[in-house]
Order: structure tokens, then C-alpha cells, then sequence
């Protein structure tokens, strides 16, 4: 009797994963192609007696820091592309920021840039700042800090400690040199000097048909907080620091949850 052999296209291989002790079984194969991380793990995790973890409910492979809410919003993602049947993605910003979170940690390039696109156009730059921040995006934090110094609004205390005052502090900076500057160019113009409160407006407000809005900061704003080039997608790894608690990865049984 002939043995049988697999479809290449109609044979899925599934892992099985445990996340907050609960078991998801799911096709390996988006793992296996897009994250390093779970292909070394794949690799090297085995079970006693040389059986591997992931292939059964009672070996599991558990992703322990790791909360079944952002887990279960990244398989949005990952399956949503291959398998027609699921829904469009109606994500809110909390969803988008845990596949962001998980896709940084395992480095998944495709979801992980499709996070941040989502929170760009839905987050306000104040909070890209603090996302970016957390989870080390240069390409998210460099338009927003951009936005925060050409926007007529100056920016607020509360603005400033949501961010970190340092990097509130700076902004402000470069806000009042080209109010100082107008100011100063007002004055030559005028051939007197400006009273203190209009001068004060000028460096508090900046508003109206304010010159903030065309002039571009990118190159001061990467001096001012070191930014360079940022590093191609996924190769910028998640650390302890930038997360909530530690993503670790255990064979069932090997750690507590």
C-alpha cells in the first residue's frame, strides 16, 4: 500500500501555544517564516524523551509576561491576511498599541508596521511620542515631535509630563527661538523694540499664520534627542524595560506561570 503524502498547500502544521493558561492551537507557518524568535525557539525547545513542545495540549509552548488580550490581537493580524473568511480589522487604539507591543518583541515586520500606521493615523502626537518612546520607534517618533513643534498650540505642562519633561522642555525650546526670532525681525522692520508683553505673546502663542507650521525640524530634533537613520524593521528587540513585564517563552511545566 503506497504512503501517503502531504498537499503542499492543503496541509497545515499547527503549534500549540499557552497564554495565560489558556491553549491556542494555531498554523505555524506565519511564526516559522516572519519572526526569528519563534524559529529559534521552534529549534530548541524540547520536551523529555526528545518530544517537542508545541505539538500537543499537554506540551505547550508557554509564552509566559505575555497577556492573552495582546496575544489574541496579533493572531488578528497575522491570520486575518491568509484566511478571507475573518472580518475586516475594526481595532481600537489599546488593540493596535498590544500588536505593536508583541510584533516589536518577536520582531514581526509586516504587523508590526501595520500597528504603527494604524496609531498614526488614529493617535494624537502627543501619544506617539510616549509609544514611541516605549517601544523605540524613530520612524513614529520623528513626525510627531516634528507636529508638536510647528502646531500654533503651544505645548502644555501636562503635554510636557506625559511625554517626560526633558523632551517637553525641548520643544518648547525650539518653539520660542523662532518666536524670538520673528519677534526680532518685527522689531527691525518696526525700528523700535517690542514691549514685553507683545514679545511674551509671541513666544507663548506662536499662533495664527504661525512660520512654526513651515519650517521643518527633523534635523534639530535629531540632534537635540540623538535620533539617526532608525534600524531596519524587527531588528530593534523589545527589551524587559519597554514592556509591562518580561516576555518569556517556557516549555509546559519548565516555570510558573
Amino acid at each position: 500500500m503506497a504512503s501517503n503524502t502531504r498537499h503542499l498547500d492543503f496541509w497545515v502544521n499547527t503549534v500549540t501555544f499557552s497564554v495565560e493558561n489558556c491553549l491556542f492551537r494555531v498554523p505555524r507557518e506565519p511564526f516559522q517564516r516572519e519572526s526569528k524568535f519563534f524559529r529559534d525557539k521552534f529549534s530548541s525547545l524540547q520536551g523529555d524523551g526528545g518530544e517537542v513542545e508545541g505539538l500537543s495540549d499537554e506540551k505547550p509552548i508557554r509564552l509566559d509576561g505575555v497577556k492573552k488580550n495582546d496575544f489574541e490581537q496579533l493572531l488578528k493580524v497575522l491570520f486575518r491576511r491568509t484566511h478571507t473568511l475573518l472580518p475586516d480589522l475594526s481595532l481600537n487604539t489599546e488593540q493596535w498599541t498590544s500588536i505593536l507591543k508583541l510584533s516589536t518583541a518577536w520582531s514581526f515586520q509586516e504587523p508590526r508596521q501595520t500597528a504603527i500606521d494604524a496609531l498614526t493615523n488614529e493617535v494624537c502626537a502627543v501619544n506617539r511620542v510616549v509609544l514611541a518612546q516605549k517601544y523605540n520607534l524613530e520612524e513614529l517618533l520623528l513626525p510627531a515631535l516634528n507636529e508638536l513643534v510647528q502646531r500654533p498650540k503651544p505645548i502644555t505642562m501636562e503635554e510636557a509630563v506625559q511625554m517626560g519633561l526633558g523632551t517637553g522642555f525641548k520643544l518648547a525650546s525650539f518653539r520660542e527661538e523662532v518666536a524670538i526670532q520673528r519677534a526680532s525681525k518685527i522689531k527691525g522692520k518696526n525700528g523700535r523694540k517690542l514691549g514685553g508683553s507683545m514679545q511674551n505673546s509671541f513666544v507663548a502663542n506662536c499662533s495664527g499664520n504661525s512660520p512654526l507650521q513651515v519650517i521643518d525640524f527633523s534635523d534639530r530634533i535629531r540632534v537635540a534627542f540623538g535620533l539617526s537613520v532608525g534600524p531596519p524593521i524587527g531588528q530593534t528587540p523589545l527589551n524587559a524595560s519597554q514592556t509591562d513585564s518580561t516576555v518569556s517563552v517556557h516549555p509546559a511545566g519548565s516555570a510558573p506561570l
